[in-house]
């Protein structure tokens, strides 16, 4: 039984060491997502700023424009771009939350089994105890009715 508890003890410590690390994973995925929002809102910013500058401009030539649209084209790319590079990172992460909530259901269930397999093994020494005790008792006796 001592094999059997040492035994779900280190494997409860490496499946803990493995949620931690995808727990890890999981925070520097969200901060990823978190710097890819911003950069998207500020895209975003940027985006509206040069429709704006267009419009308050007072001349226009054809190279102005020409220009504008072109930044208008790479800021569309850079927009389309970084939202499907939202939505991945997001996908990744609901992934990466799924294994780490598994992780966690497998450590709890590994926590119960060693705390009731040492429970069993505390049992089992107590009882081992008390005959031992009553066998003593027995003998006594025995001795000294004889």
């Amino acid at each position: 039984m001592k094999n059997k508890i040492r035994a779900v003890g280190k494997l409860q410590q490496v499946e803990e060491q493995k949620r931690d690390r995808i727990g890890q994973r999981l925070d520097s995925m969200r901060q990823q997502h978190q710097h890819l929002t911003h950069q998207l809102e500020l895209l975003s910013h940027l985006k509206s700023a040069t429709g704006q500058s267009t419009l308050s401009a007072l001349t226009l030539n054809s190279a102005i424009l020409m220009n504008l649209n072109r930044v208008d084209i790479m800021l569309h790319k850079m927009l389309c771009h970084h939202e499907q590079e939202q939505a991945v990172m997001e996908a990744e992460c609901n992934s990466v939350q799924e294994v780490l909530e598994h992780k966690h259901a497998r450590v709890k269930g590994l926590e119960q089994v060693l705390d009731r397999w040492k429970k069993k093994q505390s049992y089992e020494k107590a009882r081992k105890e008390q005959k031992h005790i009553e066998d003593i008792i027995n003998s006594r006796l025995r001795y000294k009715t004889l």
